[in-house]
């Protein structure tokens, strides 16, 4: 029987450092994991925001693209003059036809739009006939509210609350109501573009601020329904 001689284990300071070195590796390891895990998900917060973005752009350039839609040649605005172009909808605000309204709610933010379009039907009517406004999308208001951060809808013949249209994602809402010559529009009626601009909050903090990142998404509307 050959015996050998001198066989001997790990000793116990071997053992302490090599589980040190596997403890730092797995460490390291799971700690580029969460990273790249966090990261990803931050990616697919931050372009969730921005999608969000693009389409409350999107179907606020719907409700304008439309404004002045006026088949039966209702008559335009006179400032002044509410003899020929009131209509008796909404009920509670019989409006005039301005087609686009700066600043409804008249807080000088220029962060809401109200549009009036006869198309839904068109039949000469803007909101429906008197006592019965029943007409729906014919008479808006599109606005910011940041108490809750998002673009609301309010339909003014139909009434009622605003509904919420998008996320809790929006920093900020925009109109700028421009002429022909894409110069500033001083009165209502002056209006050829609008340009939109929403500002999304993302998830991912900037280190200097502490403050959440935002984007700013644009696009600029051509009004077609008076015929420019």
């Amino acid at each position: 029987m050959k015996i050998i001689q001198n066989e001997r284990g790990f000793t116990l300071a071997e053992l302490m450092v090599a589980t040190m070195i596997t403890t730092v590796i797995l460490g390291g390891a799971v700690m580029l994991t969460s990273q790249v895990q966090q990261g990803f998900r931050r990616q697919i917060e931050d372009s969730a925001a921005e999608q969000e973005g693009r389409y409350a752009l999107d179907w606020i350039s719907r409700t304008i693209r439309a404004a002045g839609s006026n088949s039966f040649n209702l008559p335009p605005d006179t400032p002044g003059d509410l003899t020929d172009d009131t209509s008796e909808c909404p009920e509670a605000d019989p409006a005039e036809y301005k087609w686009v309204i700066f600043d409804p709610n008249a807080n000088g933010e220029n962060d809401d739009i109200r549009v009036q379009t006869d198309s839904n039907p068109p039949d000469g009517l803007l909101g429906g006939v008197t006592g019965a406004c029943d007409q729906k999308l014919e008479d808006v208001t599109v606005s910011f509210d940041p108490d809750t951060n998002s673009i609301t809808f309010l339909d003014n013949n139909i009434g009622g609350a605003a509904a919420v249209r998008t996320d809790a994602v929006i920093d900020d809402l925009t109109f700028t109501f421009l002429k022909a010559d894409k110069t500033a529009a001083d009165t209502e009626a002056q209006v050829v573009y609008v340009l939109i601009t929403v500002t999304v909050r993302t998830r991912t903090v900037e280190a200097a601020t502490m403050l959440p990142r935002t984007r700013t998404l644009t696009q600029e509307v051509r009004i077609r329904g008076r015929g420019f």
